[in-house]
């Protein structure tokens, strides 16, 4: 061994003592040269030969066997530290219960079990709420549209803003099959009636052939009113989807030529429509046949709930988007039902002529523009609806 160092290494080492047993340095103050506790039996050992080194007198009258110890066990360090090499039970390590063979197979018995446990439950944690969602998504391709993962799911990580993120778009499509299913009623009930017209037009044909000029303009009416449902509805349908484009238009323009059209319906009303239009050219995103079809609908809703004598007041504006305004001096709308005149085939007056889609088409193609739509009454009576587009770019 080299020096003090190479004797600490060499003690250090439980591999060089038997099992359970160790050397400790004491030195004359009964500390252990490693700071290891040192048990009660070998410190009282080694006081009673520190006692004899340290009185001559005592030495002498000491047995033989004390004095072997001295000899055996009296270390004295390069430096002149005496120290006594005392042989002893060794210190019990930190978890030195493991060391055991029965014992160190329980312990690693139990981690396993825990580990297994554990790798169990964080598993279950992170795959039932995907089964869960697949479960619901399975529900849902099944017809049933009322199926939904649950707020439990709804963890705050990854997978949870996942559950919640579906049930959002479960409900969107609930709601999307509930309007699409009201509207196939309300074709259903637009159709009856002039189907049963033309029925009845035909058998009348039939019965009284003197009345033939009569019931044939009746059909060709009814089928005319068919026809236009029909292109209603496709509009309404195309409304929902607009393809993107680099398009841009003037809407002054777009504006003006629809007074213009609007003017024969109008006058034939006896209506008078009031148009506000600025110096300034307002230019806004989206196709002109697209934009015009959205606007048209407002200003002829307008003119057919406008009475007789009364005007209808059209306006556009610059400002954050390019705006339109149409106000009529109609009876209004009750407040409750001012956001439901955009919903397909409603009508206030069920008695007016038209089918309620016209306003639907409006809302549709302002929502594919990225614009807004919204109705209110006028304090002096009225209903005013404003159009808002987005602006073009400049430059785009």
């Amino acid at each position: 061994l080299e020096g003090i160092d190479g004797l600490k290494q060499h003690i250090s080492d439980r591999d060089n003592f038997p099992p359970g047993q160790t050397v400790y340095l004491i030195n004359s103050v009964g500390k252990d040269l490693l700071d290891r506790p040192v048990p009660q039996r070998v410190l009282g050992r080694s006081q009673r030969i520190w006692s004899s080194i340290s009185d001559p007198r005592r030495s002498r009258r000491d047995s033989d066997r004390t004095a072997r110890w001295i000899r055996e066990s009296l270390l004295v360090t390069d430096d002149g530290e005496m120290l006594l090499a005392m042989p002893g039970p060794a210190p019990p390590e930190r978890f030195g219960f493991l060391l055991g063979g029965s014992a160190r197979w329980a312990v690693l018995g139990l981690a396993a079990a825990i580990s297994l446990v554990s790798f169990w439950l964080l598993s279950r944690s992170l795959t039932r709420p995907v089964a869960r969602i697949s479960e619901t998504a399975s529900r849902l391709a099944a017809g049933d549209m009322t199926s939904r993962v649950g707020e439990s799911a709804y963890t705050g990580d990854e997978i949870g803003q996942l559950a919640e993120q579906f049930d959002r778009m479960a409900d969107e499509l609930d709601q999307q099959s509930k309007t699409r299913l009201e509207m196939f009623r309300n074709i259903a009930h637009e159709l009856r009636a002039p189907l049963t017209r033309l029925q009845i037009a035909s058998e009348l044909l039939q019965r009284k052939p003197d009345s033939a000029e009569q019931q044939i303009e009746r059909i060709q009416y009814e089928i005319e009113r068919v026809e236009g449902l029909a292109t209603q509805v496709l509009n309404l349908a195309r409304a929902e989807k607009i393809a993107d484009t680099d398009e841009t238009t003037s809407l002054n323009e777009v504006v003006h030529q629809i007074i213009d059209d609007a003017k024969f319906e109008a006058g034939a009303r006896n209506v008078l429509i009031q148009y506000s239009n600025p110096a300034e050219d307002i230019v806004i995103k989206g196709s002109p046949v697209v934009i015009a079809s959205a606007i048209e609908n407002v200003v002829r809703n307008a003119i057919q709930i406008a009475p007789t004598g009364t005007e209808v007041a059209v306006s556009i504006a610059r400002g954050t988007s390019g705006s339109v305004t149409v106000s009529d001096e109609g009876p209004g709308v009750p407040s409750d039902l001012l956001d439901k005149i955009f919903e397909p085939f409603y009508r206030i007056d069920t008695n007016r002529a038209g089918a309620g889609i016209g306003l639907a088409i409006s809302k549709r193609v302002l929502q594919q523009l990225r614009g807004d739509l919204a109705a209110v009454n006028r304090p002096d009576g009225g209903l005013q609806i404003t159009m808002r587009f987005p602006l073009a770019v400049a430059g785009g």
